[in-house]
């Protein structure tokens, strides 16, 4: 396959995929062992799509690679996704819990009430999460699945709590 193909494939699978995307998955896709091609076919479209100043961007988290709307017109447009993985109020869990990383789950309990048992207990069994036991109680973090899903460092995201 010609690079140019194998870039217009890539560019296309970065859209498709809720989630992001290593280096050998991308090379699977575009049908390659060249692991240098892949990211220099990587580094072009994110230049690309930096040139073009689009709505949109590639961004790279744990070394994994994901094509998502940037923030500045998220709220405008995330009411036309398909299909959310959370609910609102598992969401707005799973955002108590990255700003205030580390938390204690009898917070979140206290703050969003007892159904956030039931958040929390997805969260951390689809890996964004994880709980540890403290006391009566348990501590919870993000993860790196959380960072790579969401295209943010735990840092980032207090920063944005605290404005």
């Amino acid at each position: 396959m010609e690079e140019n193909e194998q870039k217009k494939l890539a560019e296309a699978a970065l859209f498709m995929s809720p989630a992001a995307i290593g280096i050998d998955e991308l090379m699977d896709i575009i049908e390659t062992e060249d692991r240098e091609l892949v990211l220099k076919i990587l580094d072009e479209l994110i230049a690309d799509f930096n040139a073009r100043n689009t709505g949109l961007e590639i961004i790279k988290a744990e070394n994994k690679f994901r094509m998502k709307v940037k923030d500045s017109y998220t709220k405008h447009v995330s009411h036309l996704a398909v299909d959310t993985e959370f609910s609102k109020a598992t969401l707005r869990t799973l955002g108590l819990i990255a700003v205030k990383h580390p938390v204690k789950q009898s917070i979140v309990v206290k703050i969003i009430g007892n159904k956030a048992y039931d958040y929390i207990k997805l969260l951390a069994e689809k890996g964004f999460i994880k709980a540890k036991k403290a006391g009566n109680t348990k501590m919870l973090e993000t993860t790196p699945k959380f960072e790579s899903y969401f295209g943010k460092n735990i840092d980032e995201i207090k920063k944005m709590g605290a404005t």
